[in-house]
């Protein structure tokens, strides 16, 4: 297996993991205002811990968002920042995936009904929003574009309520799991970079990216767009 380095602070939590031929690491650390600081070091530590060195790597993770506009940012440019002054080659993995992969043991132990349906608060009254089923090799996939909407589009849908949900958007909003028969509720489930190990793995060497191709996924573009000139 790939030696790979993962890192994401797309929501309010700063996580990064290491698989060093199988073997994977990981830490994670609830700090809304340090990912800048903390990021980086948090990387620095586990690789030590792996016994390896950012030249060892053959692969570098980010999480590409949805999620906050800076932990986004911040995430991609150290992803970039070591992927270019080591020559490595780039995979992105969506925060909502990362979500649930991580409960893909508890619908796995449900019977293989229903969806996973990932949301993360997006503040201003809405929320980032996929649904995932398990597909081949233990990982998740989208089984509908990921989007930023409002809670009650989601209540409207036909298909709504069963599964398992997870993340802040369930939290801030938990309307939005009080009907219905639901597998799980994890309504303070946050991206943990452990699950996006599978994720970055499983993605083909033909879809890598160059660090230049790499880019953030906000899903509320003109938002970003404004505060970034601001």
């Amino acid at each position: 297996m790939l030696n790979i380095l993962y890192i994401d602070s797309a929501t309010e939590a700063c996580t990064a993991a290491v698989c060093n031929h199988g073997r994977v690491l990981s830490a994670f650390e609830i700090s809304p205002r340090g990912h800048a600081r903390d990021l980086l070091p948090m990387a620095e530590s586990l690789l030590a811990e792996a016994g390896l060195s950012y030249a060892q790597l053959d692969l570098i993770g980010f999480g590409r968002g949805p999620g906050s506009f800076t932990g986004v940012r911040i995430a991609t440019a150290c992803a970039q920042g070591i992927a270019l002054a080591q020559d490595l080659p780039m995979v992105g993995v969506s925060s909502l995936a990362t979500l649930a992969q991580g409960q893909l043991d508890r619908w796995l132990a449900q019977g293989k009904a229903g969806t996973i349906h990932a949301a993360i608060d997006a503040r201003m009254g809405e929320v980032y929003y996929g649904a995932f089923l398990p597909g081949e090799g233990g990982v998740v996939f989208a089984s509908e574009p990921e989007r930023v909407l409002p809670p009650a589009q989601l209540l409207q849908r036909t298909d709504w309520v069963g599964g398992v949900a997870a993340g802040t958007g369930f939290g801030r909003y938990p309307e939005l799991t009080e009907q219905g028969d639901w597998a799980h509720v994890a309504p303070d489930a946050l991206p943990h970079a452990r699950d996006a190990i599978p994720l970055v793995a499983a993605v083909p060497r033909t879809d890598w990216l160059d660090p230049a191709q790499a880019s953030p996924i906000y899903l509320r573009d003109n938002v970003a767009t404004v505060r970034a000139s601001a």
